[in-house]
């Protein structure tokens, strides 16, 4: 095998560089699943109510377009206001369904004077007098927008103009918009001065969120420029936010891409001196990944956010196979002035720990298959394949790196020099060997404490706090959530039972007070406001005055009134006539801590069921936007410990036997330890990226332990202990060193994203890399080390001094 991987390196490597051209210009790109539901499995409760609660009342899609403007009500300003809705709506931008903007809207409280009035008119003609019904005829003409004399119910942009000159019914005009509670907090504040559009979005199955929103913020931005506002439009909802983080996928793959090659091409042509090494683990990365992405494409198969970055990760780790190649190999060729010789040593060294280190990332990644939540079986599933692909790919192409066609690209090693980084590795392992006994207790007293955070960890699950607060999307919920109140959405669900009658909306209006008078948690607004049935059907409770029969009959005539108007699609927001449920529209700051928000749910839901029956649920994407990590932190102790258990099997099977296996895994668990541990000591809280954190770097970790333990075991058979530790770790501990600071600094660069959740992992990761790397090349040999005394019943070291071993090693 390793005789024909030599003969062909060259078409090996040339095919491979080929397929990546190939790949490159008609390779089909991953696409993302953008919507709320891709966080959750299919067969979710909360996904399940969602879809269900969308079906009758329409989705909640929204995205709020909010601005300043202290002439607002008044001709100019409700001008303005329609110059903006108009501007959207004559873009014809693909995931805009609607506008509802406050120029258009009725004079609400007019259509109960004219049903009040309507009451007071004779059922039949009279002689100079319409009968009831035609003047029923013309209100509905009237609030349509087609007519209706002296019943027209004008919009608040018409009632603006006709008051101009009319201070006082101007006054009056103002004050009754900015009371209304249909109103108020939705499409207009208090004083008058803040208004919002609210623009109603397709399902993100339908429509590109990226490019609406940005298409959205690009018109907002253009009208704040043409009229001087003191700043940018607020542009705000659930759909912002998913498309902020799929924007920040980009730009931070992207980036990491970009810089992780740069990394390890500069890393590893600093150290191997070789810009056909150089080479390797970028043409092996990039061809996997475009393989993988094309792979995907054909299958019609989309990923989640929290897949993150996907394609910078794979090119990263790529490194650990490149590194313990190429240094492995320029120790050879000190050793061996026949390059082909050594190529043949490196390949038969490194390829058993490289095929045990695929194999053991397939199963440690492919634990994560076996969660119900699709993100984690995604991220698992793709990174197993992808990682283990490229170490593999890596390993056939390496031959045409080591044998290149022409050395002009590289330094050549001088035959029978001493490397500088093996020498101080043996000094390492000198000083580890000496003392092995403080340096395991000691390890020990400093990371136990450090994994003692663990219970402590946090879970963030609040949306927002997954930006950091300098970016405009957090600036413009600040902004939106300060002046028109709360922002976040989530629906009541209750069982009417029939038709609506004014019992009906007496009762939902006693669910409404309730849930507003819910007591706020601490650090928390509480909630803001509730819209509901009885908001759109009676606002001014002017019905619940009446006497029974009176308000029935007015209410059956509203009912009927706005079914023919435009108004029908507000009324079908909040009541489904075919199933008989209505739906409550609870609102909240989007900004308070998640687990207020969750417990304002949770009462609100309770107080639902007790008045009405355990079928009331809530729903909406505030609340699905607090769960998103839940699916993933559930899963996680359940994943990582079948991914443990299957990478301590490969280990046994590798080592034959399980005491390696243990002792291998030790400092992998340590690293993982240490870095969940220090998360609950400082408070970085684990969210939908950072959840899986202890997989990757469970990953990472076992193939620089793979490397070390396999060449240790393969030295021991014909090596006395202190020789084999020496002479193993002189060629593997370089590579080591080589992978982990290029994965390391590679991870780094996520810390300047604007996305909190990926720059955290970013650094979280590093943390591990390092950590893992002493584990390795510090408490492995120690622990190797003590317990080889402790089954020899040695107390010092055998007479051969540390010194002596060490310079024997160099030599070898």
């Amino acid at each position: 095998m390793i005789a024909l991987l030599l003969r062909a390196r060259l078409l090996l490597f040339a095919g491979t560089t080929l397929a990546l051209g190939l790949l490159w210009i008609y390779g089909k790109e991953v696409n993302y699943d953008q919507s709320i539901e891709s966080f959750f499995a299919k067969d979710d409760p909360n996904v399940v109510a969602y879809r269900q609660a969308s079906s009758q009342f329409g989705n909640d899609q929204f995205v709020f377009v909010a601005y300043h403007d202290p002439e607002l009500l008044t001709p100019q300003g409700i001008a303005r206001v329609a110059e903006l809705a108009g501007a959207i709506r004559s873009t014809e931008i693909e995931g805009v369904l609607s506008v509802q903007s406050l120029d258009e809207m009725p004079l609400f409280w007019q259509l109960d004077d004219a049903l009040l009035a309507l009451e007071k008119i004779p059922e039949k003609k009279r002689l100079f007098l319409p009968s009831r019904a035609e003047v029923l005829d013309l209100i509905k003409q009237g609030i349509s927008g087609e007519g209706g004399g002296q019943w027209a119910t004008p919009t608040i942009a018409g009632a603006l103009r006709s008051t101009a000159d009319q201070p006082e019914r101007l006054a009056e005009l103002r004050e009754r918009i900015t009371a209304h509670p249909l109103l108020l907090g939705t499409l207009v504040d208090q004083s008058g001065t803040y208004t919002a559009l609210m623009t109603r979005l397709k399902s993100a199955g339908e429509h590109d969120v990226k490019i609406t929103v940005e298409a959205l913020r690009a018109i907002a931005d253009d009208f704040a420029d043409r009229h001087d506002l003191d700043r940018d439009p607020a542009v705000v909802g659930p759909p912002v936010l998913l498309a902020d983080g799929f924007r920040a996928i980009e730009i931070d793959g992207q980036r990491l891409a970009t810089v992780g090659m740069l990394l390890i091409g500069a890393v590893t042509l600093i150290a191997t001196r070789s810009l056909w090494w150089a080479l390797v683990p970028l043409i092996a990365g990039w061809t996997v990944w475009l393989a993988t992405s094309t792979i995907l494409g054909v299958l019609d198969l989309k990923l989640s956010l929290s897949s993150g970055p996907m394609i910078a990760q794979i090119i990263v780790l790529t490194m650990p196979a490149a590194s313990h190649l190429a240094l492995h190999f320029r120790e050879d060729l000190r050793r061996m002035a026949d390059r082909r010789e050594a190529a043949r040593e490196t390949l038969q060294v490194v390829s058993e720990p490289i095929f045990w280190c695929a194999l053991t990332t397939t199963i440690g990644y492919g634990a994560l298959g076996t969660s119900n939540v699709m993100p984690i079986r995604q991220f698992g599933t793709v990174l197993a394949i992808a990682t283990a692909a490229a170490a593999l790919l890596t390993l056939l192409i390496s031959p045409g790196a080591m044998i290149p066609p022409f050395k002009i690209m590289e330094i050549p090693v001088r035959f029978g020099s001493t490397s500088r980084i093996a020498q101080a590795m043996n000094g390492l392992i000198a000083r580890v060997y000496r003392r092995p006994a403080p340096i395991v207790f000691g390890t020990l007293i400093i990371v136990i404490p450090m994994i003692a955070g663990t219970p402590y960890l946090q879970y963030e699950s609040n949306y927002i706090n997954a930006f950091r607060a300098s970016t405009r999307v957090v600036q413009d919920y600040r902004f939106i959530e300060e002046h028109l109140g709360g922002i976040g959405l989530a629906g009541l669900i209750v069982p009417t039972e029939g038709e609506i009658t004014p019992q009906t909306l007496e009762r939902i209006r006693t669910l409404d007070r309730a849930v507003l008078d819910i007591a706020p948690p601490r650090n928390s607004e509480g909630i803001a406001y509730v819209t509901s049935l009885a908001t759109v059907l009676d606002p001014d409770e002017r019905l619940a005055e009446l006497d029974p029969e009176r308000a029935a009959w007015l209410l059956s005539t509203k009912l009927d009134l706005i079914s023919a108007t435009p108004q029908a699609e507000l009324l079908g927001s909040f009541w489904d006539p075919q199933t008989g449920w209505a739906r409550s529209m609870v609102r909240l700051s989007e900004s308070q801590p998640a687990p207020a928000k969750m417990l304002l749910f949770d009462q609100a839901e309770s107080l639902a069921r007790n008045r009405y029956d355990n079928r009331a649920y809530l729903t909406g994407l505030s609340h699905l936007l607090t769960q998103t990590t839940r699916g993933v932190i559930e899963t996680q102790w359940t994943t990582l410990a079948i991914a443990t258990v299957g990478i301590l099997l490969m280990l046994t099977l590798a080592f034959r036997g399980p005491k390696l296996a243990i002792l291998a895994i030790l400092p992998t668990m340590l690293a993982v330890g240490l870095v969940l541990g220090l998360m609950g000591w400082l408070g970085v809280k684990l969210d939908l990226a950072t959840a899986l954190v202890a997989s990757v770097a469970l990953g990472l970790s076992i193939d620089d332990t793979f490397h070390c333990l396999l060449q240790f075991r393969r030295r021991r058979l014909t090596q006395p202990f202190e020789d084999a530790l020496f002479a193993s770790y002189t060629v593997t501990g370089p590579g080591v060193l080589l992978s982990s600071l290029a994965v390391a600094l590679g991870f780094t660069v996520l810390w300047f994203s604007e996305f909190v959740p990926f720059a955290t992992f970013g650094l979280m990761v590093a943390i591990a890399t390092a950590g893992s790397t002493i584990g390795n090349l510090i408490l492995l040999p120690a622990c190797l080390s003590l317990a080889h005394r402790w089954r020899n019943g040695e107390g010092e070291i055998d007479s051969r001094s540390s010194d002596t071993l060490e310079a024997d090693a160099t030599r070898s």
